[in-house]
């Protein structure tokens, strides 16, 4: 077992385990988009990035593993900015049109927008358009709402043993 602290509080947690693991274990609220815990890590959203002690950027939750005597911060200032410029850059093409989404009101994109304080973009660039594609029953994508958290690329392979979706890029 390894003694970590995280925000403060100070836990046990099981060697191998990630930031994101201990924090769900002590009920801190880490936010995430791409992490799902029967997937494999992908850590390309960044949403869940905090700050370590001797560290001099944040890291990935989701895909650090803790060590012993870690010391973390999930709301430090750094961290906090860190996870503001990431839901910002999410929105850049993301449709701001919640009330009228079919989503509207059950989105973790919505909930972790509004939490901090996110509702417009300094970009004034057109969003990209990006359309709809049938993988079959396993997935329903609308790809003008997609962030690309591969959450959808991962369950399909992972899952469904199918490899109908991919990442270009």
């Amino acid at each position: 077992m390894l003694n970590i602290e995280i925000d403060g509080k100070s836990i046990e947690v099981e060697h191998g385990s990630t930031i994101i693991d201990a924090a769900d274990k002590v009920g801190i609220a880490i936010p995430r988009f791409c992490y799902h815990p029967k997937l494999s890590v992908a850590a390309n959203c960044r949403m869940c990035l905090v700050q370590v002690e001797k560290f001099n950027k944040p890291l990935p939750a989701c895909a650090t593993p803790v060590a012993d005597g870690m010391k973390i911060f999930t709301r430090s200032k750094s961290a906090i900015e860190a996870q503001q410029s990431v839901m910002e850059f999410l929105l850049i093409n993301h449709p701001l049109d919640c009330p009228i989404c079919d989503q509207g009101g059950e989105c973790d994109l919505q909930d972790v927008a509004v939490a901090y304080g996110v509702s417009g973009s300094r970009y004034t660039e057109e969003k990209r358009v990006v359309f709809n594609k049938n993988i079959g029953p396993l997935v329903s994508t609308d790809m003008t709402r997609c962030i690309q958290c591969t959450r959808c690329v991962r369950f399909l392979k992972e899952v469904g043993g199918m490899q109908e979706l991919g990442m270009i890029g």
